[in-house]
């Protein structure tokens, strides 16, 4: 619309002085003769029709002189030419009755004090204008004012010396929604409503512009695109775009106040109840080379957050960012994670994180890719809906650098780490972040239910196309079984955990364990050996292992368990264990009394009827079953239960072997009992349910 404007002015201007002088030589002759006529007397006015002007690229028409009260001392001359026609890209664009009433031309100066014209288009016409004039040799101006234009008012200015001109546009209050229908397209943005204020100042050479200043104010624009990814709501905005050009090479600076209404570009949503957005840039533009250099930019968010920095925007292929230093600092992580990151999660798995806090960043990046960052952040709170976790009083750096020689070092601590529902304690980590890796530089403790989890080595490194590779190694103290148990919603266990964790690997979509796993728990240890799994994190993972375990406590396994309480040790393994999609294929298991036992061995009835119902048997005693029902435990002097798991059936087996099957507990001491399982064969799925009616069950009858 702005380019409208000056072709429109320019041309008027080039028109006014382009009149042939020889159409103005033959009125003054005409003049001279019938004003030294006898008749002269009886004439009041005289005219020249001089028809079509016409130049290069623009055209008169309908141009009539005249001069009227010839009785009159001084007589007057009138101008009208009935259409002005611009050249492209302004030929929609004609200047139609242009009338000056009041019109003078002497001593090489025209000049229109009065004049009257109107605009037309084939979409739109407008009411007439006032509009003047002035043309010298060397000088030429014009002003078109109360242009009415779409329910405000528009005022053109123009001044040309020599191959110099000036230009400025005033239009106030523009309805956005019948301009749009007027004068501009509708196919990718449509405007609903709002008022709209431009002022433009230019100046230029020929058909060149050398600077201009562009101001302009929406009121309560409300409009939107096609396909819905921009719109606003009665937004209210004031911004202002200077520009120098120095051959070829514009410098410019803008500045953008967004104080009212929201908007929307997707996926943000931008809304100012009680906030406003600042943009301030200036930089270099180089038409010749598609390219954008923003030498300051500060983009704020009033309570929210603050970015500043430089870029360079190369446009020629789609937009591609080339270089860009930038800096964002917020004292409300929780407002900006809200605004600008939560939209980029919905459909991920981080759409339920929240954060809050205070950020400081500063970051580069080149060709689109992040090449550096360093981060600054204290009071840090995040938080998953999900129930994944949260990490609360979160503070720390975080420094990284695509380059693999980078050598500054990173710190993390929290005051309250919780991973599913594992709380870990206050603690610190130190590590070296850079290009595609993260190593631990020193060993650290983490607090962990009234133990400590201790962390010696830990590497992670990104593969392209592939799983990252994975390196761990640490160890388990002192970990309380009790809170282990109430914080994973188990049966409440006693004791403590702790072991040593081997390097763990994961690579290839392979996890390894380069030694033995040990876990110190009920007073016993379980070794894990020969651990391997692959395609860990796929939808059909596989797992090896061998668990050796040995002189677990039975009391402190048993005595809080739905399942009944035993008393003395256990010992087993469990062998070529190997699992797929985490259901047992095939393994062979034995757990049992272990050899010279000397701890107290004694049993539950509830345990006796549970470990029956495992082996399809009963329990047979030497006492009476009435005489059974009496005591609430027995004696024993061995128990064992193995099972050899192949295609889907596992085969049992006992402490010793009888006539109508095997032995699962011999009996031993007073009141004593023995139990036999009949089943040697017994399908892995009917095992399993029947474990889980043991778990699930606290009726226990023993007749």
């Amino acid at each position: 619309m702005l380019l409208v404007y000056v072709g429109a002015a320019l041309a008027v201007i080039v028109a006014a002085k382009a009149a042939p002088t020889k159409a103005l030589n033959r009125l003054i002759l005409i003049s001279v003769f019938v004003l030294t006529t006898p008749a002269a007397n009886a004439l009041n006015s005289v005219s020249l029709n001089v028809g079509t002007i016409a130049g290069s690229q623009w055209k008169l028409e309908g141009v009539n002189i005249a001069l009227t009260d010839l009785s009159q001392n001084p007589q007057k001359l009138a101008l009208t030419i009935a259409k002005l026609s611009l050249p492209k890209p302004f030929n929609d664009l004609n200047l139609v009755n242009i009338r000056c009433t009041s019109f003078t031309w002497q001593n090489k100066e025209m000049l229109c004090q009065q004049g009257r014209a109107e605009i037309r288009s084939k979409r739109w016409q407008s009411p007439t204008a006032n509009f003047s004039f002035h043309v010298t040799e060397k000088r030429s101006s014009f002003r078109l004012t109360d242009l009415y234009l779409a329910g405000g008012t528009v005022a053109v200015d123009g001044e040309e010396q020599g191959d110099e001109w000036q230009l400025q546009i005033d239009a106030k209050a523009v309805d956005g929604k019948l301009i749009q229908q007027l004068l501009l397209p509708q196919e990718r943005f449509k405007l609903k409503g709002g008022k709209i204020n431009i002022k433009l100042n230019a100046s230029g050479s020929h058909a060149s512009i050398k600077e201009f200043t562009l101001t302009s104010g929406v009121n309560s624009l409300t409009g939107q695109t096609k396909d819905g990814q921009l719109a606003t709501e009665a937004l209210m905005l004031e911004s202002t775009l200077s520009a120098k050009n120095y051959n070829g090479l514009w410098q410019w600076q803008s500045h953008i106040d967004i104080n009212g209404g929201a908007l929307y570009v997707d996926p943000l949503y931008l809304e100012m109840a009680g906030q406003n957005i600042v943009w301030q840039a200036q930089g270099n533009w180089d038409a010749a080379n598609n390219s954008v250099e923003i030498n300051a930019a500060n983009y704020k968010h009033s309570k929210v957050g603050e970015l500043s920095g430089s870029a360079i925007v190369q446009y020629k292929d789609g937009v591609s960012l080339e270089k860009a230093q930038l800096s964002l600092n917020s004292k409300n992580v929780q407002d900006l994670s809200a605004i600008y990151l939560k939209p980029f999660f919905e459909q991920t798995v981080l759409q339920s994180v929240t954060l809050a806090g205070h950020l400081k960043a500063d970051f580069s990046i080149d060709h689109q890719a992040l090449t550096a960052l360093a981060a600054t952040f204290n009071n840090l709170d995040v938080k998953d809906a999900a129930g994944r976790g949260e990490i609360l009083g979160g503070v720390g750096q975080l420094n990284w650098s695509d380059d693999e020689i980078f050598s500054r070092p990173s710190r993390f601590a929290w005051q309250q780490l919780q991973v599913y529902s594992l709380p870990i304690g206050p603690a610190e980590l130190s590590f070296l972040s850079r290009a595609d890796s993260i190593r631990l530089l020193k060993k650290t403790q983490l607090p962990f239910l009234g133990g400590t989890i201790g962390i010696h080595q830990f590497s992670w490194k990104a593969k392209k196309q592939q799983d990252p590779e994975v390196s761990f190694e640490g160890d388990v103290n002192n970990v309380s079984l009790e809170q282990l148990s109430l914080a994973l919603n188990w049966a409440p266990l006693s004791g403590t955990i702790g072991g040593y964790i081997p390097r763990v690997e994961y690579s290839n979509k392979t996890l390894s364990l380069g030694g033995e796993l040990i876990i110190k728990v009920f007073d016993g240890e379980i070794k894990v050996s020969n651990l391997a799994s692959s395609g860990l994190f796929t939808d059909f993972p596989k797992f090896h292992s061998d668990l050796e375990i040995e002189n677990l406590d039975l009391d402190q396994l048993t005595g809080k368990f739905e399942f009944g309480g035993i008393t003395g040790k256990l010992s087993g393994y469990v062998r070529q264990l190997y699992m797929e999609n985490w259901r047992p294929v095939t393994f062979f298991a034995w757990l049992g009394t272990p050899e010279n036992d000397d701890s107290r061995h004694r049993i539950s009835q509830k345990a006796v009827q549970n470990i029956a119902n495992i082996g399809g048997g009963g329990a047979a005693d030497l006492l009476s079953k009435s005489f059974l029902r009496f005591f609430e435990t027995f004696g024993y002097d061995k128990l064992g239960l193995g099972c050899y798991l192949h295609d889907g059936v596992c085969q049992l087996m006992g402490v010793e072997a009888r006539e109508s099957g095997y032995a699962i507990i011999t009996g031993g001491g007073l009141p004593r009992i023995d139990v036999i399982g009949y089943n040697p064969r017994v399908d892995w799925n009917v095992l399993m349910e029947r474990l889980k009616r043991i778990s699930t069950s606290d009726e226990v009858i023993i007749e």
